[in-house]
């Protein structure tokens, strides 16, 4: 069963994008900010993240560079998602391999999820 990591500061879509994830076949571990996502990613090499850019104290693009920096988890799927449309850039920059802009259609991020780690 793959595993996927939800950053996510706003509790509701947090849960929504956890339980969706779920019902899809995924073990979901979920943070609201960068350090607990840090800590999480320490002890659970995720499959796929989805990162909120936008985030209190740290940005997404900081969790992103600790992803690309460490070794053992350079090889983590990265769908960056926004309300900000100007992060995209920045986003590609840090190679982030998605970028979903708010609101997210469930099903197109299920697809594009199971797509990215390899599932039908």
């Amino acid at each position: 069963m793959p595993t996927a990591l939800v950053l996510e500061d706003e509790k509701d879509i947090r849960t929504l994008f956890t339980e969706a994830l779920r019902v899809a076949g995924f073990e979901v571990i979920d943070a609201a900010t960068v350090p607990d996502a840090i800590e999480l990613v320490s002890r659970h090499v995720p499959d796929i993240a989805f990162v909120d850019m936008n985030l209190p104290g740290h940005t997404g693009a900081e969790f992103l560079r600790h992803l690309r920096a460490t070794p053992a988890l350079k090889q983590v799927k990265t769908v960056v998602v926004t309300a900000n449309r100007q992060t995209q850039a920045k986003a590609e920059e840090m190679g982030a391999d998605l970028f979903l802009l708010k609101p997210v259609g469930i099903t197109e991020m299920l697809t594009l999820a199971k797509r990215l780690v390899g599932i039908d």
